[in-house]
């Protein structure tokens, strides 16, 4: 059919003719112009779908890492709380230095500070101090006030008082203890760290030292 001879068709048979052109068009376009998108758009969707496996398991690798950052903290603080009141060894001397210093401080007269044997205990060690002070009995009980409340862990023990015989307003009594200042070796410090990618074999946390309790 020529196109000439549209103009004397009927409008139906028109109307069939102008559809089919604008359809034979449209299939053109649609194979030869956008078959490129197309195959864009089926290789980006190909990826996406790789991709989502990955994503969700990045997103689990990144909750994982927030929860450990969290937990880390976490540790962090309790080894700082932890360490303010069980010192490691090498901070032991300034502990026994600060006791001295409130003993004084309280009116005590220190006639004997003589270090003794450690005290030996699974996850901490104790240094054992014999204490021979002289004071009043409010200077001692000041100082023993000044211990409840010290930062660090420290007990006393064998405790003996006596009487001076001769007394003044400040030097009434004398008293006699062991005084046990708590500390954490270097040794047992590390043998607390894990091993680089080493779980612990329980599968859990590795528990903190056990402070030891006070005796008042």
């Amino acid at each position: 059919m020529k196109v000439g001879k549209l103009p004397s068709l009927p409008w139906y048979l028109r109307l069939v003719a102008f559809l089919a052109i604008g359809g034979i068009m449209y299939a053109g376009f649609w194979y030869f112009v956008t078959s490129g998108t197309r195959k864009q758009t089926k290789e980006m969707e190909d990826e996406i779908a790789k991709l989502r496996p990955a994503n969700a398991q990045a997103a689990i690798v990144q909750q994982n890492l927030n929860n450990f950052k969290a937990a880390y903290k976490a540790r962090e603080e309790e080894y700082a709380e932890l360490k303010a009141l069980l010192p490691e060894q090498k901070e032991l001397t300034m502990v026994l230095q600060g006791i001295q210093d409130r003993a004084k401080g309280s009116g005590l007269v220190l006639s004997k500070f003589v270090p003794k044997e450690d005290v030996q205990q699974d996850n901490y060690n104790g240094k054992r101090i014999e204490v021979t002070v002289v004071s009043g009995f409010a200077g001692l009980r000041s100082f023993f006030e000044q211990l409840a409340h010290y930062q660090r862990i420290v007990s006393i023990t064998n405790f003996e008082l006596k009487q001076l015989e001769k007394q003044s307003l400040t030097k009434t009594v004398d008293a006699r203890f062991d005084l046990t200042a708590y500390y954490v070796s270097s040794e047992r410090l590390q043998s607390q760290i894990p091993a680089p990618n080493n779980k612990p074999a329980s599968g859990g946390a590795v528990p903190p030292p056990v402070a030891p309790q006070t005796a008042k």
